[in-house]
């Protein structure tokens, strides 16, 4: 049995993660508007799109009990604030979601594949957590809940990667493990290749300068620029200080906020959440964050029981 401290330490990662990296995103214009949004009224680091959109999952699953991608679409909508560093394409949609129109026509509007957009990934280790107890609905959810905002098979994909790798950690399993079983399961030849790589340079368990990660998988804001690179920090710094961690993808810069939510959530599954006690009153809503995290467990409990 999967302890509560995993839950936790999942959801708060990620939204830690988000909250730390998201001053260190982007080009100068990004980070400048950054410092004079990043902070609320009494001085806690806010979040991002990233776990809002999290939460939104959350929410969405603990009122209906399964996926509905209406009430999950409309959830995102609602939540919307543009003060949350949502992307243009994803701001339009959700806009068009608010004022009527439905996520199905909207969803390939602008791109006719879909998006392939690193915004499913972020938010799918929250999708692993409502599924586990009834792992084989994970590929469904996953899905489900990525095609909302990003549809191309790219971005599922990458969204796909990261749900299992955090649903693996939960279970302890070894890094190595995690990444041969991700390797055997990829799809996309950016992801088989990239994930090899990974692989590599994990089991080598030497440590690659920033430019060489940015070459070799990328710090971008595509899924397959950026969920292997989360991947690579997560299992890197498995064993390893959390803020070290933090500080390296913020070195990295890039989708600093995204590829840092990503790699903590699964820190913090394979960790849990008790070595984040320090940033309890440093970033906003953890008490909300925690809370969900115990409600979604709680599911769980009554699956497995």
């Amino acid at each position: 049995m999967i302890e509560k401290s995993k839950f936790v330490g999942c959801f708060k990662g990620l939204a830690i993660g988000d909250a730390l990296a998201a001053s260190y995103e982007g080009g100068p214009v990004e980070r400048l508007l950054w410092r004079f949004l990043g902070r609320t009224k009494t001085g806690q680091r806010r979040y991002t799109d990233d776990t809002q959109m999290s939460i939104d999952i959350a929410q969405s699953f603990l009122t209906q009990k399964h996926m509905d991608q209406t009430h999950l679409a409309h959830t995102f909508a609602q939540s919307y604030r543009w003060s949350r560093g949502y992307g243009p394409s994803a701001a339009s949609l959700l806009k068009g979601i608010k004022s009527g129109q439905s996520w199905e026509s909207l969803n390939r509007k602008k791109f006719a594949q879909g998006s392939m957009g690193n915004g499913a990934a972020m938010r799918a280790p929250i999708a692993a957590l409502c599924c586990l107890g009834c792992e084989d609905t994970l590929s469904d959810y996953v899905h489900k809940s990525a095609e909302i905002t990003h549809a191309h098979p790219e971005a599922i994909e990458g969204a796909l990667l990261i749900a299992n790798a955090t649903r693996l950690s939960l279970k302890d399993v070894e890094s190595i493990g995690i990444l041969q079983a991700l390797c055997a399961g990829a799809v996309a030849p950016i992801y088989k290749f990239r994930l090899s790589k990974c692989l590599d340079y994990v089991v080598s368990g030497k440590a690659l300068p920033m430019q060489f990660i940015k070459t070799e998988f990328g710090n971008g804001m595509l899924a397959s620029e950026s969920c292997i690179t989360a991947l690579y920090f997560a299992f890197t710094y498995r064993r390893q200080s959390f803020s070290d961690m933090v500080q390296a993808i913020c070195d990295l810069g890039g989708d600093a906020d995204t590829i840092a939510a990503m790699a903590c959530a699964i820190w913090g599954a394979c960790n849990g959440g008790l070595s984040m006690i320090e940033y309890d009153n440093r970033i906003e809503n953890l008490a909300l964050v925690e809370q969900l995290a115990g409600q979604i467990y709680l599911h769980y409990q009554d699956r497995i029981g």
